[in-house]
């Protein structure tokens, strides 16, 4: 099979997908509006009166305009872990869809990158709906939702990376909680969604460093409140998204082949 028949079957995987979707796309919207809301209504607007502006990357800004960045790192890695992990156990163990669609002419290996494709779009549109909100309420400039896309894509992949990862090695749907509170709310809490990691003890630091939302939070308040660029970031997320992106794949394949 060429490359133009692969691509073409990518892309049915993912329209499939996206026609299941579209059932669900109001609960999806109201979600994705809610979510982010709540967080900068909770510590934006509430912690933010308390704390006023911060120092960060060399610069003063906002306590709301901080937080609502780290909110856009903090979509991409809610929505492409859950999405790969939880949906993609769902498709993988109980539908049976992967097995199903590898029977047609489409092969397993092109079933998997429109599963990874396909999660990591929803976690892109997420960012971006995110990053137009930020827009709309004065703290992100006018270029911003363009600006991120290339760094929410590659992002979103590599959480989704991550949590195909996870459904392919979970025995039960129950085991993905283990990876989620062990690895995911860790990156969460420590690694600058609401306060600059610089404020941590030195060896946290390099802790929070060796994990990809550091780096992709860094990226996000670079391109949406102009903050100094960290040359690290661009290494560090690349290196995570090929490990993870290979790494899904075979432990996936390793799952489904007998």
């Amino acid at each position: 099979m060429n490359i133009a028949d692969s691509l073409w079957a990518v892309r049915c995987v993912w329209l499939r997908y996206f026609d299941v979707f579209r059932n669900s796309l109001p609960y999806y919207l109201v979600t994705t509006f809610i979510e982010p809301f709540l967080y900068v209504l909770a510590f934006g607007v509430g912690v933010g009166s308390l704390v006023g502006s911060l120092q960060a990357g060399g610069e003063e800004v906002s306590y709301r305009r901080f937080v609502f960045s780290g909110i856009l790192g903090q979509t991409l890695l809610f929505q492409g872990f859950y999405e790969a992990s939880y949906g993609g156990f769902v498709r993988m163990y109980y539908q049976k869809i992967f097995n199903a669609m590898a029977v047609t002419p489409i092969t397993l290996s092109e079933v998997l990158w429109g599963e990874l494709l396909w999660d990591a779009t929803k976690a892109t549109v997420a960012a971006e709906i995110v990053a137009v909100i930020g827009v709309a309420a004065g703290d992100f400039p006018l270029h911003a939702p363009l600006a991120v896309l290339p760094v929410a894509f590659a992002s979103s992949l590599l959480f989704a990376g991550m949590g195909l990862a996870v459904a392919a090695r979970s025995r039960t749907i129950e085991e993905i909680s283990y990876p989620q509170y062990l690895l995911v709310f860790p990156m969460f809490l420590f690694c600058g969604v609401f306060f600059p990691v610089e404020s941590l003890p030195a060896a946290l630091q390099w802790a929070a460093w060796a994990l990809p939302l550091t780096s992709v939070n860094s990226l996000m308040r670079t391109l949406t409140l102009g903050f100094p660029f960290q040359a690290r970031s661009v290494p560090i997320l690349a290196a995570w998204l090929i490990a993870l992106v290979a790494f899904s794949r075979r432990a996936m394949v390793r799952r489904l082949v007998k």
